[in-house]
């Protein structure tokens, strides 16, 4: 029995630790896992759809300290959606990853870098063949990592990257 509580607890060690390197990584600025390093020569980054430079501007309009509207959540929900160029994600794991996401933002604004960050993680989500290379593991662990890291408990950003796994599974 002993051996039992042992392992689980070698589990939860590990996973606790992975998760500290995956917020040390996004402190430091270490490449995103839908990125690739960047080579020695810097070329010009492509221009980010329309649908994304909205969904970034969503979550910019969301001001820390105020509540977010129902027009806004909604906003945020059709979005998402609208961010899919593929198969389309359900309404409803649109809709509870803004409603996640508003109240997160609603208690404190990310940064623009990890704004940016998190709009290339959701884009590898729900766009997965423009990020071969990517590994949904990862950017999952990297969307829980950046809410951490911008001061969100655990619960809470755990729970913003498992909606974001519920926009993968179609």
């Amino acid at each position: 029995m002993l051996n039992v509580f042992g392992q689980g607890a070698d589990m939860i060690i590990k996973r606790h630790a992975k998760e500290l390197s995956n917020q040390n990584n996004v402190r430091q600025g270490v490449a995103p896992p839908t990125q690739a390093p960047a080579p020695a020569q810097t070329a010009t980054p492509p221009p980010q759809p329309q649908s994304l430079s909205r969904l970034q501007a969503d979550l910019a309009a969301i001001k820390a300290g105020t509540t977010p509207t129902a027009e806004e959540k909604q906003k945020l929900a059709n979005d998402i959606v609208i961010a899919a160029q593929g198969a389309k994600p359900s309404q409803a794991a649109a809709v509870k990853l803004a409603e996640d996401l508003s109240a997160a933002l609603s208690a404190k604004a990310l940064p623009a870098s990890s704004r940016g960050r998190l709009i290339t993680e959701l884009d590898a989500v729900l766009n997965p063949a423009k990020y071969p290379q990517a590994k949904l593991p990862a950017i999952f662990d990297d969307i829980q990592a950046i809410f951490q890291e911008n001061g969100l408990d655990r619960k809470h950003a755990l729970g913003i990257s498992d909606d974001a796994k519920a926009l993968a599974v179609r």
